[in-house]
């Protein structure tokens, strides 16, 4: 077996491999608007939701390409809200640890209000599906013991989603080798 450990941009790393060469795809892309990691041009830092969502569909369009016919991909997103504070997004002085000092841009999206939940997972999720993925499975990763927020009208969040996205109707998949023990 050979390991190969490809640094660098998403998009160039993906341009260096053969088409329909990657069995298995395993992904955590950066969330919008949550974290500054300080590259040009990073993913997470577009100016609005819908930009995010076009720019996961470029990188997805490659994933795609190198991807089998009876391979799969498992995506973990994670949410946003929409800047609660009415200030022009950017730092956010008084979450910088937790935020890494960024909070989602307060910009104005068609039928979303501030403090709202933006669903970024399901935007892309339905964007890439409407480009020819199939959306097998949507998987709650359940945190029990979540990060605690400061917010005070809203319940914490204790879950992402991780998606299963396939290339073709049929593909690889083993259920015997994730069954579990019923417990009584």
């Amino acid at each position: 077996m050979t390991v190969r450990i490809l640094n660098c941009d998403v998009l160039e790393g993906l341009a260096q491999l053969e088409d329909e060469s990657v069995h298995c795809v395993v992904t955590s892309p950066p969330y919008w608007g949550l974290r500054d990691y300080g590259v040009d041009g990073q993913i997470g830092l577009e100016a609005t939701p819908a930009e995010f969502v076009a720019r996961m569909v470029e990188v997805f369009r490659e994933v795609r390409r190198v991807l089998r016919k009876d391979g799969t991909c498992w995506m973990n997103l994670g949410d946003s809200y929409l800047n609660a504070k009415g200030e022009a997004g950017g730092v956010d002085p008084k979450q910088p640890a937790r935020r890494h000092g960024l909070r989602p841009q307060d910009v104005a999206i068609a039928g979303i209000k501030r403090k709202d939940l933006i669903g970024i997972p399901w935007r892309v999720a339905f964007a890439l599906q409407s480009r020819g993925w199939w959306l097998r499975s949507d998987i709650i990763w359940s945190k029990p013991n979540p990060m605690p927020e400061s917010v005070t009208d809203r319940p914490t969040k204790a879950h992402e989603y991780v998606f299963l996205l396939t290339k073709s109707e049929r593909y690889f998949y083993d259920a015997e080798a994730i069954k579990e023990q019923a417990r009584y």
